[in-house]
């Protein structure tokens, strides 16, 4: 059965079971070519089973996510594989640490984008990270959102870069916010990394302390991020107050035929 909102006044899609019962609630979007079918949720006394077939074929060549490990295990047990386990975090940007101190000779830029930062960031993300490696495709989002705001423009306030004696950019944080994937006004951490040469400093802390107190003085009540499983960047968000708010489970969806 055809997907179809929910209401006339409202971007939540309803996934039917043939006969029109329905069966979950979720999200279309696009993000970078990727069609997106976000946050499935199955209504309450679903069968998962009958989730998993009907989403397979209403929402074929699609990347689902869901919160619901259940709905995730019923497509793997159909043959799909887990994409990726993540958690999403929250801050309500409220009773804010205090910005922590640069070591001698290191100080946060305006966020942008340059070719050490690039060579830093492929590096740290290596082949045995949570997110796989930095890739080609990563650079060109990251070029976009600052040349031509697109998906989303970064959010000045609470981007940086962190740079050391010798001037060159050894890490960064990426903001956006409010952003479109959210129900709420929200800044968003799209990326946070510092190149392997300067991590052991307090550099990750202090971009994203940064982060917290931009987010703050732009007007955004909370800011969100999500951190994969596995990715020791966990026990840092955990540290500074993060609040673990949901799952994301992620399955691509094979294309009919």
């Amino acid at each position: 059965m055809p997907l179809r909102s929910e209401h006339a006044d409202t971007v939540t899609t309803l996934l039917h079971a043939d006969d029109g019962t329905p069966l979950a609630r979720l999200r279309l979007r696009e993000d970078d070519g990727t069609p997106l079918a976000e946050r499935v949720l199955p209504v309450p006394g679903a069968d998962l089973a009958q989730v998993a077939a009907q989403a397979r074929h209403d929402l074929a060549g699609r990347r689902l996510t869901t919160p619901d490990d259940a709905l995730a295990r019923a497509l793997v047990d159909g043959g799909l594989r887990l994409r990726r386990a993540a958690t999403e975090m929250h801050h309500d940007l409220a009773g804010l640490p205090l910005l922590p101190p640069l070591p001698a000779g290191w100080s946060l830029r305006p966020g942008g984008w340059d070719d050490d930062l690039a060579e830093g960031l492929g590096a740290a993300y290596g082949p045995e990270h949570p997110d796989g490696r930095w890739q080609d495709s990563d650079t060109k989002q990251i070029r976009s959102m600052f040349e031509q705001g697109d998906p989303v423009p970064p959010l000045a306030e609470a981007s940086a870069r962190v740079a050391g004696p010798d001037g060159r950019s050894a890490g960064h944080v990426l903001c956006a916010g409010p952003v479109p994937w959210t129900e709420d006004d929200c800044a968003w951490i799209l990326n946070l990394g510092v190149a392997p040469s300067a991590q052991g400093l307090g550099l990750g802390r202090a971009l994203l302390v940064h982060a917290m107190h931009g987010a703050h003085a732009a007007g955004l009540p909370r800011l969100g991020l999500e951190v994969a499983d596995g990715n020791h960047a966990r026990r840092l968000y955990d540290s500074v107050g993060f609040q673990v708010r949901a799952r994301v489970l992620a399955v691509d969806l094979p294309p009919l035929g």
